[in-house]
């Protein structure tokens, strides 16, 4: 068992930032132009400090429609993947699916799987057991050749299984790969690989997560077949509810493609018309007709389907999104959701393990990055403990979970623009294998070489600190703003110039100079609060701010999100913090 955490010390008042504007000045006749485009002068001033300013590019942005996407012919490997998906179809042949464990791979396999059986193909559906480690293994393809499957379909993994891939061809299978991740040297020994990220591949957009991908599949599919002559063909359309989760749960640039795809995805998800996702919603405390965004992808319903993955099969996410009526659906959310809450026990017990153990280690109080293991974690939850301890303790951390097989396997999360892959290829020569990018890595070590790699992850982050410069400290905001600004009306037209996320930042703003009322801590990690300007009040959340709480009756700056709260049909707004700090 770790030892006793030391007390928790008294919260700090938090320093004072230098705050800058996302871009100084205002455009010149911006009212009249808003006024020209029927839009309101905020939504447009938005746009224009992301920097989209010409008129055409400023209404494809606030009406992004279907008819903005760019055809795939270019995309390599598509016309491959066509002739052998039309082939199935008219010889019959049954076609396996495999998905990866995260929600862009369960979604991906429940795209393909859908719609191929809806034109009628029979189809046998896979996904990734974390047990089972990463990507499409040798198991895999004997499981889906055993059920006779004649062409495998891989969604968001594959471009890297050589092995399982050759396995296929060598027993007459033939295979296509649907994925998003970098390309090896090596080219997998497939029939045909339609990632855009493949040299040669002509499609111009690079940001598809692996659901996009499969999206253009189908579409192309329909689009042949109806050009055969055939008739009655299933819309692909209704797939892109689960093409804007992915996309947002994956990360991906929300610009371009991304852009109209989510855009669409929101529209036909708030008709829950897919008995899985509207039933998992419903548990998630969104009430009916109530207007979704982004946040409702990110945050309440991509944790709960990533939950089963994370602790071992995607198997309950998998069988919910493919549920086609309610009350097949309810169920299956319940499990998913009793999963979810168990993911969140797992995180919440890891979190308060690894803050004792770290705190209880005299040499972590100089370490530039911080690393530690326990034989009881989950290696699926690690990650999400690792954002936390990075919040609390503002330096890199890898998370590890030691399994009986001597092997450490966890995740690594950055902060201040570590490198933490670089940090980890630094490590290479005592890691077993890692990979990932600049903010989250995966890696696995022998048990008995973490402490060692503990200093030598330490040394390389140190490093690269000591080569970069260190930056101010500003916090870039859109505008400030009053509290009594703050109302519905405004989230509404915020919105209006969505959806926000990677690649198109979400806004936010400055309030000075609040009163901080009824302060409240909860589960010692949050901080729920209601601010006064004058007699003007709003509630705010700080998630993971708890050390920031500020005393009663403190003037505080605040950086913040409104965002929409319905609770029992009355809607509220909500200022979810991003900093804070006391007013000078």
């Amino acid at each position: 068992m770790p030892p006793d955490a030391p007390p928790t010390p008294a919260p700090e008042p938090p320093t004072a930032p230098t705050v800058v504007l996302r871009r100084e000045g205002r455009p010149e006749a911006l009212d009249q132009r808003a006024a020209a485009l029927r839009v309101h002068p905020l939504a447009l001033e938005l746009l224009w400090a992301r920097g989209v300013e010409d008129e055409a590019d400023v209404r494809r942005m606030l009406a992004p429609t279907l008819g903005q996407l760019r055809p795939p012919h270019a995309m390599a490997g598509f016309p491959e993947a066509l002739e052998l998906l039309v082939v199935a179809k008219r010889e019959g042949w049954r076609v396996g699916v495999f998905g990866d464990y995260d929600v862009d791979g369960v979604t991906t396999a429940t795209i393909l799987a859908g719609y191929l059986e809806a034109l009628g193909v029979e189809v046998v559906v896979r996904v990734a057991h974390r047990d089972r480690g990463y990507g499409f293994g040798v198991p895999d393809a004997e499981a889906l050749h055993q059920a006779g499957a004649r062409l495998v379909l891989c969604g968001d993994t594959g471009t890297s299984d050589i092995e399982a891939l050759s396995w296929l061809r060598e027993h007459d299978v033939r295979s296509v790969v649907i994925d998003h991740h970098q390309v090896p040297e090596v080219v997998p020994p497939t029939d045909a690989l339609i990632n855009p990220h493949q040299p040669g591949c002509g499609f111009p957009f690079k940001g598809l997560c692996s659901a996009g991908v499969a999206f253009y599949l189908c579409a192309g599919l329909r689009t042949r077949l109806a050009k055969d002559g055939d008739t009655g063909l299933p819309d692909p359309r209704t797939l892109l509810d689960l093409v804007a989760l992915a996309t947002v749960c994956d990360m991906m640039p929300l610009t371009d493609e991304n852009r109209v795809l989510v855009s669409a995805g929101l529209r036909h998800l708030e008709q829950r018309g897919r008995p899985g996702l509207s039933a998992l919603l419903e548990r998630a405390g969104v009430e009916v007709g109530e207007s979704l965004d982004e946040a409702h992808l990110g945050f309440k319903l991509g944790p709960r389907i990533n939950a089963p993955g994370r602790l071992g099969t995607a198997e309950p996410s998998l069988a919910l999104l493919r549920a086609r009526t309610d009350s097949e659906a309810g169920p299956l959310a319940d499990r998913v959701e009793m999963l979810n809450a168990q993911r969140k026990r797992q995180t919440e017990s890891i979190s308060a393990e690894a803050t004792a153990l770290i705190q209880a280690e005299p040499a972590n109080e100089t370490r530039a990055g911080l690393v530690v293991a326990h034989e009881r974690w989950a290696p699926g939850v690690v990650g999400i403990a690792a954002n936390g301890l990075v919040e609390r303790f503002n330096r890199p951390v890898a998370v590890l979970g030691m399994n009986s097989d001597g092997l450490a396997r966890g995740s690594v999360r950055s902060c201040d623009g570590v490198d933490v892959r670089a940090a980890l290829a630094e490590c290479a020569p005592l890691l077993e294998r890692f990979g990932g990018h600049r903010e989250a890595a995966g890696l696995t070590v022998k048990a008995e070489r973490i402490e060692e790699f503990s200093e030598a992850f330490a040394a390389a982050v140190a490093t690269q600190r000591a080569e970069v410069p260190a930056r101010p400290d500003e916090e870039c905001v859109d505008l400030e703003l009053p509290l009594a600004a703050i109302e519905p009306e405004l989230c509404a037209i915020i919105r209006s110039a969505g959806p926000f996320g990677v690649g198109f930042a979400p806004p936010r703003f400055i309030a000075r100079n609040c009163e901080a009322q009824r302060v409240r801590v909860l589960k010692e990690r949050h901080i729920a609060l209601t601010l006064a300007q004058g007699k003007d009040r709003a509630e705010a959340i700080g998630f993971g701010m708890a050390q920031q709480e500020p005393p009663r009756g403190s003037r505080v700056d605040v950086v913040f999100v409104p965002q929409l709260d319905v609770f029992r049909g009355v809607t509220r707004v909500k200022l979810h913090l991003q900093r804070l700090w006391l007013s000078l």
